[in-house]
């Protein structure tokens, strides 16, 4: 493979993870393509393709002696459905140089370019190591503000820049002291224009060998190494970004070849990408071959963001509960949601599911899930309950009501409960042979001869509340047990924690005929 320049870019098999295998994929080679090197491809919006090449109708009229061909320069093309580059062009005469253009990334807002070079100023290289530099690009592709990063130094190289698709990231290899060996894949945070330390991805990505072209989809690290074991030269290899894969997995054939494969992409809604090769067949020194991922990628990972709502109101229900099926009916998972109603479950990709929403007082509801092929994608999923109109409660069948809250030590209702109190006239309209009683009860704290008095109180101001709003007196009565009926061990001289005396102090309107 003969690399890019006298600055020799930094283009940049270990054995594959016992339990996992790579997806499969078809691969063609593209019409077009030179009878020169054509590599190293990088997605510029959703339907265009820029790369590097070293065809004849370059900027550049200088022949590099490595190969004697034209200087690179960078081209762009439209991207067809099946993959097929047309239209390509020079990407910006104010965008190639004299010297080689290779190994480009942009910012999502396509406003800034990342770019490898020599290190070179006011045209003269300073140096046989390489830099990455960034530059802003104007609207007609001019190049300017370029300045180099803080993480080269001229002790060393850095190349083959990688942003985020959040732009919050830059990926990029380099030989620098302290690696695991040739060149290593580093990881800087960007922020407003500032850099963090770099951090060397670790052991279970990088090797004593060389690792290139890092390409990150979601929470998934591609890249090209010449490890041993792989079936060539180079070959692209997969892993999770945060190291959690013992081994990366090699994508075997069709993708990797005796040659040296590199420079992978892809887009994960088409599930269609490309990499670069000088495999044998091809049509030029390098190639660019695209590729369809036909199985689903065996470390596809995918987020359910779902929220669990009241079907009338719209309003988010805490202390709900969400359960997570898979196709076959099996329960993965059951969770509880949190204050705001959301729930959070990780799902695979291109798989079934069954999501369930159930709380105490409503109906249960349920979705179905069908997730795609595109890994990091957040599935949304809303369930809306609907309110039980009646709960079956020690043995008694009562209507579905808050309990009634009053003033301290009084029978004033307080204004909280007047839509619980419309409620019950609702469900008296529509069951209209329904007749209630309406039960107070008082914890055991007070006197047991008060608390039999406040509770009939509170009874009698209820009764009257409905009857004013429209019930029928004859359907309706009211009764005050204070303590005599408690619901757990809290009695009198009982030692008891303020939620198990507030589960005595309740109120109940028991069906008595419906």
């Amino acid at each position: 493979m003969k690399r890019f320049c006298a600055i020799t870019i930094l283009l940049l098999s270990m054995s594959v993870f016992p339990q996992l295998t790579a997806a499969e994929y078809k691969v063609k080679s593209l019409e077009a393509n030179s009878e020169n090197g054509d590599f190293g491809t990088t997605f510029y919006g959703k339907d265009k393709i820029v790369f590097s090449s070293s065809r004849k109708n370059g900027i550049s009229n200088k022949r590099w002696e490595g190969n004697d061909q034209p200087f690179l320069d960078l081209y762009i093309g439209n991207v067809e459905p099946d993959g097929e580059i047309t239209r390509v062009r020079p990407f910006s005469s104010a965008v190639n140089s004299k010297y080689h253009d290779a190994m480009v990334a942009f910012t999502p807002d396509l406003k800034e370019i990342y770019f490898t070079s020599n290190n070179y100023m006011g045209g003269k290289v300073r140096s046989s190591n390489l830099k990455i530099f960034r530059a802003s690009l104007t609207s007609s592709g001019v190049r300017n503000n370029i300045m180099t990063l803080p993480i080269n130094n001229d002790k060393f190289s850095t190349g083959h820049p990688f942003v985020s698709k959040d732009g919050k990231k830059l990926y990029y290899i380099s030989d620098m002291p302290g690696g695991m060996g040739g060149t290593d894949i580093y990881e800087v945070t960007i922020n407003k224009g500032h850099y963090g330390a770099p951090r060397n991805l670790g052991p279970t990505i990088n090797s004593k060998y060389k690792e290139y072209t890092p390409y990150v989809d979601g929470d998934i690290l591609y890249f090209s190494s010449n490890r041993p074991g792989g079936e060539g030269g180079f070959d692209i290899y997969m892993t999770k970004l945060d190291g959690s894969i013992e081994e990366p997995i090699n994508l075997g054939k069709p993708m990797n070849s005796k040659g040296d494969d590199i420079s992978f992409i892809i887009d994960k809604t088409t599930q269609r990408g490309y990499f670069s090769s000088n495999r044998r067949g091809g049509k030029g020194d390098d190639d660019i071959y695209s590729f369809k991922e036909l199985t689903v990628n065996p470390i596809c990972d995918q987020v359910v963001q779902g929220k669990i709502v009241d079907e009338i109101t719209g309003q988010p229900l805490s202390n709900a509960f969400a359960t997570i099926y898979n196709s076959k009916g099996e329960k993965l998972r059951r969770i509880e949601t949190l204050k705001n109603g959301e729930f959070f479950f990780k799902v695979e990709c291109d798989a079934t599911y069954k999501i369930e929403g159930d709380k105490f007082g409503y109906f249960q509801a349920d979705s179905t899930l069908v997730t795609n092929r595109q890994n990091a994608f957040e599935n949304k999923v809303i369930l809306k309950l609907d309110e039980k109109e009646f709960l079956e409660v020690n043995g008694k069948e009562v209507l579905n009501v808050r309990s009634i809250e009053f003033e301290l030590n009084e029978a004033n209702i307080l204004e909280s409960s007047y839509d619980e109190l419309s409620k019950v006239a609702r469900l008296m309209e529509k069951f209209p042979e329904m007749i209630i009683q309406f039960g107070s009860h008082t914890d055991s704290r007070g006197g047991d001869g008060y608390n039999m008095w406040l509770s009939q109180k509170r009874a009698s101001s209820t009764v009257s509340y409905l009857i004013g709003i429209g019930v029928d007196s004859r359907r309706i009565t009211g009764k005050g047990f204070g303590e005599t009926k408690l619901v757990n061990k809290c009695s009198n001289g009982v030692k008891c924690t303020e939620l198990e005396h507030r589960q005595n102090k309740r109120t109940e309107f028991v069906v008595i005929k419906k």
